[in-house]
């Protein structure tokens, strides 16, 4: 698992950072509240490895911010709102 720190604009219906559960919790909150018995995340290099690089063409801008195409106006509007 890791945490996704970025809106997703290419079907994840998260537009906001407030929407994702770790924006305000703790790992031990966010544990306790999944009922998980344990709760880790793997790094963002980690997590590309285990899936095979980044050769695999995996998207990761809600992971690094890095979006690879330019959002249409209204979502540029949402996305600058936290890169001003």
């Amino acid at each position: 698992h890791q945490r996704p720190t970025h809106p997703c604009f290419y079907g994840i219906d998260t537009p906001t950072r407030e929407e994702l559960i770790a924006s305000a919790r703790t790992v031990e909150e966010i544990r306790a509240y999944t009922g998980a018995d344990s709760l880790a995340y793997l790094s963002h290099e980690g997590m590309l490895a285990a899936a095979g690089g980044r050769e695999a063409g995996w998207c990761t801008a809600c992971f690094d911010g890095d979006y690879p195409i330019t959002p249409q106006a209204a979502d540029r509007r949402q996305l600058e709102l936290f890169h001003p």
